[in-house]
């Protein structure tokens, strides 16, 4: 099991330990594109407690390369008269370039000591527009599940776009005039043309269509401060509520 983190950095399971601990996968792959729970800019970090796993992916990073202590294979070129050859390496498997560069692992670490900061400011946000949600009749929030242990990377509503009068696009349109960015979070894999034509159909995944019909993620990230919030709270009052 390969888990996809990408969104739950900081996160815990219901048993509490933290996710990437990888009690339920093989290895869990975490992203730092720029709107993600810190800042790095981009790239992503993988963990694994298997240590042939996290020699591959070594590997794998940088050409097949890891100079850092793999045993070397070919003694014959890697020694003279028993010493090792300083500029010698080996290429020991198929491998590419996935190196995150130096100057975004030294911000990614600056930022991981404020990740519980910024995920706090995060349930902040989430809980207020929970409660102004509760109050109105066309939307709610998409994901109703307890969200204690959740990073709260997205805040994703589910509105009644037939009860409102608007389709989705000219919700957002309105709301961009108000200067709220709005996205959808995400169609469904096989609504996509390479995946229906490897056979898949959208319809044969009702559930994954009917959640992407009615979804709309709004703003909710660190530096979003209450009074532009509350601007959302209100646009949402008047066009939605």
């Amino acid at each position: 099991v390969i888990e996809d983190a990408a969104h739950a950095l900081g996160s815990f399971y219901p048993g509490g330990r933290k996710v990437g601990s990888c009690q339920h996968s093989l290895m869990t792959v975490f992203s730092f594109h720029p709107v993600k729970a810190i800042a790095a800019g981009e790239g992503g970090m993988i963990t694994t407690n298997d240590t042939a796993i996290y020699r591959h992916l070594l590997r794998l990073r940088s050409h097949g390369i890891n100079k850092l202590d793999d045993a070397l294979e070919l003694s014959s070129q890697a020694l003279t008269d028993g010493v090792p050859n300083p500029w010698y390496y080996e290429v020991q498997e198929l491998g590419f370039h996935f190196r995150i560069t130096d100057i975004q692992c030294a911000l990614g670490l600056s930022q991981l000591q404020k990740l519980e900061k910024f995920i706090g400011r995060r349930h902040e946000l989430a809980a207020r527009y929970d409660k102004a949600f509760a109050s109105m009749r066309n939307v709610r929030a998409a994901q109703s599940d307890p969200h204690v242990r959740s990073a709260r990377h997205l805040y994703v509503t589910s509105i009644d776009f037939d009860a409102i009068g608007r389709s989705r696009a000219e919700l957002m349109l309105a709301l961009r005039e108000r200067g709220i960015g709005t996205q959808v979070h995400y169609i469904p894999v096989p609504a996509h043309p390479f995946y229906r034509r490897l056979g898949f159909r959208p319809e044969d995944y009702p559930r994954a269509m009917e959640f992407y019909r009615t979804c709309l993620s709004i703003p909710i990230y660190y530096a979003l401060s209450d009074e532009q919030q509350q601007q959302v709270i209100d646009a949402f009052r008047e066009l939605v509520g």
